[in-house]
């Protein structure tokens, strides 16, 4: 009997907890519990461990088709902001890693929300802000065309950079264009 006390509190635990996130994610809650959780790692932990016990299997689909950056190029307006570009989108869109990389960051910033930011092996940093879901952890190898994350129409936020140099639009839509010549 004790089991399944404890088995229905740790689930409540983790569903009030993951609660509370979200509620700070939309300022309705002031209480900063992300830095309660500690780290990205206790949140895996948690989600994973409520999903077990839901018996929430994640599954994976095999598809066959190009994909890549080319969903990226068909932005209807782009406007400066920060070091990147805000890039307005009338669908949603898959978001692709354009090449072999690193994620280094994942997670929410001030001013571009849910971010990942990638070392691509040609020396660029490129971060994708304003993501409405985010597909990989920090510190991942990803492989081209592997999901960065999800994008709802709106706008995107994208900001390349080499070096000490912050590519400006012409720049940015080339190296967009140069991975998916690469990908082909």
């Amino acid at each position: 009997m004790f089991k399944k006390w404890k088995w229905f509190i740790t689930i409540l635990l983790v569903a009030a907890v993951m609660l509370v996130i979200r509620l700070e994610d939309q300022g309705v809650v002031d209480t900063p519990v992300r830095k309660l959780v500690t780290t990205s790692a206790d949140l895996t932990y948690l989600s994973e461990l409520g999903q077990s016990w839901l018996n929430q299997e994640k599954e994976t689909i095999m598809v066959s088709s190009d994909v890549g950056q080319t969903e990226l190029l068909t932005f209807a307006n782009a406007k400066a902001f920060k070091e990147g570009f805000l890039l307005q989108y009338d669908v949603g869109l898959p978001v692709y890693a354009g090449q072999n990389g690193l994620v280094v960051f994942t997670g929410h910033t001030k001013y571009t929300g849910k971010t990942m930011t990638i070392n691509y092996e040609d020396g660029t940093t490129v971060s994708y802000g304003m993501l409405d879901s985010l597909a990989q952890l920090p510190y991942t190898p990803i492989q081209t065309n592997d999901l960065i994350g999800m994008k709802e129409a709106g706008q995107l936020y994208l900001a390349i950079k080499k070096g000490d140099t912050h590519y400006d639009l012409e720049q940015m839509v080339q190296w967009l264009e140069m991975t998916e010549t690469n990908e082909n």
